[in-house]
């Protein structure tokens, strides 16, 4: 069931067969909420595995390359909203629980409220005649956002044992970094945009990451030439390009280092 301005609602059944709903890799520009039931599924999230089984909500936000591998008597919902229907408060808690994790265990309480309102969304979305019904519908969706929301923070912050300055300050350097990556891949530079030292923004990242800025930003370039390599036919040096390295060899050692394939070897073994 589709609507016509940025909602769309799939109940999943094995009977449908439809556990499986896109098993190629590809990337979409909205957010994927899925809703577990029943049954057990395994899917890629950015090229990292994510298995999901009863009682799980697993996310997928803009941009992210994703494909489901296999699942045995799923069954749930798949709702897909643009980003306009998810408030500031809750893309800010999606993007903290996108350093931990792509899916959480919701309790049963908000299981049973998530399934009710996706019952009632699906009634509505298949029968909007007016711009009243359009707002419930509106609302409907940022009720479900909202709880979901609510587990994700709360699993978030048991997760989440780094000091919540450093957190804040890396979720405002990987938006500075999706930004500016192609024009510049210093530290110091990202360290300037923070008001913070070089050496404060490696400790943050460190921390809250397991990992130094330098070798985080070499891997934000690797994921976003996975991206591309996946989703788009650019040629590999064109990828480079857009990356901001012009040296085309530097750019397939680097990526070759990180993954242990080159960049075209990638590419065939994802889009089969």
């Amino acid at each position: 069931m589709f609507s016509d301005f940025g909602i769309r609602l799939r109940r999943v059944t094995p009977s449908r067969g439809e556990a499986v709903p896109v098993s190629y890799s590809h990337q979409d520009d909205y957010y994927i909420i899925g809703l577990v039931e029943k049954g057990t599924g395994c899917g890629i999230i950015d090229f990292k595995e994510c298995r999901f089984s009863e009682g799980d909500i697993y996310l997928i936000q803009p941009g992210q390359v994703h494909r489901f591998v296999s699942s045995e008597e799923v069954e749930g919902w798949l709702l897909f909203a643009d980003s306009s229907f998810i408030g500031s408060m809750e893309k800010n808690i999606f993007d903290n629980f996108s350093l931990f994790a792509s899916s959480v265990r919701i309790d049963k309480r908000r299981m049973d409220e998530l399934k009710q309102i996706a019952s009632i969304l699906a009634d509505r979305i298949d029968c909007i005649a007016d711009e009243l019904m359009k707002t419930t519908v509106r609302r409907l969706t940022e009720a479900f956002t909202g709880i979901v929301a609510e587990v994700v923070r709360e699993i978030g912050l048991q997760q989440a044992k780094q000091n919540r300055r450093q957190v804040e300050i890396v979720l405002s350097f990987r938006r500075l970094l999706s930004e500016h990556l192609a024009e510049n891949r210093y530290p110091s530079y990202y360290a300037s945009l923070l008001n913070i030292s070089p050496v404060y923004l490696n400790e943050a990242v460190k921390k809250v990451t397991g990992m130094n800025v330098t070798l985080y930003i070499k891997n934000e370039v690797v994921l976003q030439a996975k991206r591309m390599l996946v989703h788009t036919d650019l040629a590999v040096k064109e990828i480079s390009n857009r990356l901001g390295i012009d040296d085309y060899a530097y750019f397939s050692r680097l990526f070759t280092q990180a993954t242990g394939i080159s960049p075209s070897t990638f590419r065939q073994r994802n889009l089969k």
